[in-house]
Formats: structure tokens, C-alpha cells, sequence
């Protein structure tokens, strides 16, 4: 089934129909959306920088006046209240809390008062460890899946953008 839907009309249309239109028209229509969505995402950085470039030395005054290095300051320009955030990114020391932890347990204290422990193992380690390995593990492990994401792509020589 061939369509003059554009990405427009899309959101007023049934899933079912849209799934419906032929190969070529999903391709399409997918194309223009990511088009349409990376244009949007380069708009809206354009904007995010023009304002940041607009109120950071304002936004660092206040800072500065109220003694706040980091969260959320608000001033007036106008009629507009701007808000603005700057959150705290904090990084530790992964082989310095470790050590840090075991002395907590030394001097006969529960590390988890103070820190939480958390065991990760990468997909990519666990699928290449030896069977009797990885057996050991299973009962700790649980896998579960993401939303599946297809891809539409034109084979080389059969046309496309």
C-alpha cells in the first residue's frame, strides 16, 4: 500500500495503519522523522548555548553573592524569572572506597552505615567466562530485555537518500 501520509499526519493515525504502508513508505517516513528530530535536537542546542552564553556571568554573580557553588539560583530579567541549575557531579575513588570500607570493617563497624556496595558484572566478561564459571554465577544473575528498536536500511544499489 503506497501513502501520501507525511510525519505530520502520523500521530493522528492508527498504529495498525501505519504498519500497514509498504516497506518503502516506512523507510521514508522514518527517514524524514530522523531529519525532522536531529534538526530539532540542533535547534534546541543552539538555543540551550545562546542562553547559557546570555546568563552565565549573571548566574555566577549570584552564585558568587549567595555563596552557592552549585544548585539552583533564580533571577529576574524582565518580566522572566530565569532558572538555572548547576548540579553536583560527584566521583569517587572506586580502589580508595574499597580500602576506605575494609577499615570501616576492621574497627569492627558496618561499611553499608556509609556506603553502599554494589557488585557489577559486565555482559561482556560473564559471556566469555568458562561454562564452570558462569554456572557458578547463574543463580545470581537475572537477565532482562529493553524495547526492541528496528532499523530500516537501503542496501547499496537499491536507491535511498
Amino acid at each position: 500500500m503506497n501513502t501520501t501520509l507525511s510525519i505530520h499526519d502520523l500521530p493522528e493515525q492508527p498504529t495498525a495503519q501505519v504498519a500497514d504502508l509498504d516497506i518503502e513508505s516506512l523507510a521514508t517516513l522514518l527517514d524524514e522523522a530522523d531529519a525532522h528530530l536531529n534538526r530539532a535536537k540542533a535547534i534546541k542546542a543552539s538555543l540551550d548555548d545562546a542562553i547559557a552564553h546570555r546568563y552565565n556571568d549573571r548566574a555566577a554573580l549570584v552564585r558568587n553573592q549567595n555563596n552557592k557553588p552549585t544548585g539552583i539560583v533564580r533571577f529576574d530579567d524582565g518580566p522572566f524569572i530565569v532558572i538555572t541549575d548547576l548540579p553536583k557531579k560527584p566521583e569517587w575513588d572506586q580502589e580508595k572506597l574499597a580500602e576506605l570500607v575494609g577499615k570501616i570493617e576492621e574497627s569492627g563497624e558496618d561499611p553499608t552505615d556509609y556506603v553502599e556496595v554494589a557488585y557489577r558484572v559486565p555482559e561482556s566478561r560473564y559471556t566469555a567466562w568458562p561454562t564452570s564459571i558462569r554456572k557458578f554465577f547463574e543463580a545470581a544473575r537475572t537477565l532482562k530485555v529493553g524495547k526492541p528498536t528496528f532499523k530500516l536500511e537501503r542496501p547499496a544499489g537499491r536507491g535511498g537518500l
